[in-house]
């Protein structure tokens, strides 16, 4: 036994002095759970499929939005909901599909009295047509 615990020392002080990790042995210290997107902090969203979103609002009710999407054949799905009322269900083409990124715009006109309009950005799964990589943003009012 004294044999094997020196040799899985040496091999691992071997391994840390090249730079080498082990993931399946050493699992990472924080581990993300959080069901809100990644880089939600100061205003810009983001998650494994959308990138570099801008929101410009134009009028009352209406909106520009910009991003990069890496989604399959370039189909970027959106809702726009207030509360339990949907706003505007539809897609559009970003300019590639998956693996590259591909940018679009999605040009929004809404009633302008809707209080707490959010979009979800979201892909479909080719398989069960359920959401995946969703990304929920509010919209400024």
């Amino acid at each position: 036994m004294q044999f094997r615990t020196n040799m899985l020392t040496t091999c691992l002080l071997a391994m840390s002095l090249t730079a080498v990790s082990f993931p399946s042995i050493i699992p990472p210290a924080a581990a993300s759970t959080h069901s809100h997107p990644v880089g939600e902090d100061k205003g810009q969203y983001e998650n494994e499929s959308f990138r570099n979103i801008t929101i410009t609002k134009t009028g009352e009710g209406q909106y520009t939005i910009k991003g990069e999407a890496r989604v399959n054949e370039a189909n970027v799905r959106f809702v726009v909901t207030d509360g339990d009322k949907t706003l505007a269900n539809s897609f559009v083409t970003a300019s590639t599909g998956a693996p590259e990124w591909g940018s679009f715009s999605i040009d929004l006109k809404l009633d302008p009295s809707a209080k707490s309009p959010a979009l979800s950005l979201f892909e479909e799964s080719a398989a069960t047509g359920q959401r995946i990589h969703e990304l929920n943003i509010p919209l400024p009012k």
